[in-house]
């Protein structure tokens, strides 16, 4: 049975599994185990957690409540959503003007309410429009532009299903709130961290990924992950985040309290294709 993300998203961890399962703390691989991850988005490492190892139970958050609800309706509707996802499949594809009609869903998307029909076209969208990306205005409004895919795969009934089925017979918490609030009393848990990254550059904030974002810049935010990452370690658990790759930045937020490595990354979605070459990651962990 394949599971794996149903959503593409920028900063998918997917292609990094085997790199990250080596540095997953060791207890995890032989025994049951409480896991939270924070900053859920496409979840690939949750979906591999879950059928490779012994998640007793799992929180799992974001603060786009869009997406958290899209969860909840693969969870408990998975036919009815399925049935919407074939019917925007069908249209989409006899549509002479494709451009029009994605443009018509994306402001249908923004007006309306969480619903059923909301999360199909979260679904479409994403797999419509321009590289997998997810960014909100200052208004709520999802505003990523058409994409230039020929065919995509709008309704993979048989991942939907499956994923369905998974998240219905484990045990599953959803949240969308922000990651701060997300603490659990319980000694020896997992936490596994994918955040808004540090920037690079001036042009790669990713603060607009929601417009639910409650921090003035990005270095804010980073000390607040920086933060919590030391209140899970005292609460006697455990922690791993993937960052952006910059050590002395990290180093020093972190005042060199816990450990740092680098992983290899090949970029697989950017606005320029020409710049889709290997990079580092920063993983920070406590064990």
């Amino acid at each position: 049975m394949e599971v794996k993300p149903f959503l593409k998203w920028v900063g998918g961890k997917r292609k990094l599994i085997p790199q990250l399962e080596a540095k997953f703390p060791k207890y995890i691989k032989s025994k049951e185990f409480t896991y939270v991850e924070p900053f859920l988005g496409g979840g690939a490492v949750f979906f591999y957690l879950i059928t490779k190892y012994n998640i007793k139970k799992a929180y799992l958050n974001d603060l786009n409540d869009k997406l958290i609800d899209c969860y909840h309706n693969v969870r408990d509707h998975s036919e009815r959503l399925i049935e919407q996802l074939k019917k925007l499949e069908k249209d989409y594809y006899s549509f002479e003007d494709r451009k029009s009609y994605y443009y018509e869903k994306r402001d249908e998307f923004n007006y309306s309410k969480l619903s059923i029909k909301k999360s199909a076209l979260l679904i479409f969208l994403n797999k419509t429009g321009f590289n997998g990306m997810y960014r909100e205005n200052s208004k709520g409004e999802y505003n990523i532009p058409v994409g230039s895919m020929n065919n995509p795969l709008i309704c993979d009934e048989d991942l939907i299903q499956n994923i369905s089925n998974v998240l219905n017979n484990n045990d599953i918490e959803f949240f969308s709130k922000s990651f701060e609030e997300l603490i659990i009393d319980e000694k020896n848990i997992f936490y596994y961290l994918d955040p808004p990254y540090m920037p690079i550059s001036k042009t790669s904030s990713f603060t607009d990924y929601t417009s639910k974002n409650r921090y003035k810049n990005d270095i804010e935010l980073q000390n607040k992950i920086c933060e919590y990452c030391c209140k899970i370690d005292c609460s006697d658990s455990f922690f791993l985040q993937s960052n952006s790759y910059q050590p002395d930045f990290f180093k020093g937020i972190y005042d060199n309290r816990f450990f740092f490595d680098k992983l290899e990354v090949t970029r697989t979605i950017g606005a320029d294709g020409s710049k889709r070459n290997k990079i580092h990651e920063i993983l920070i962990g406590n064990f």
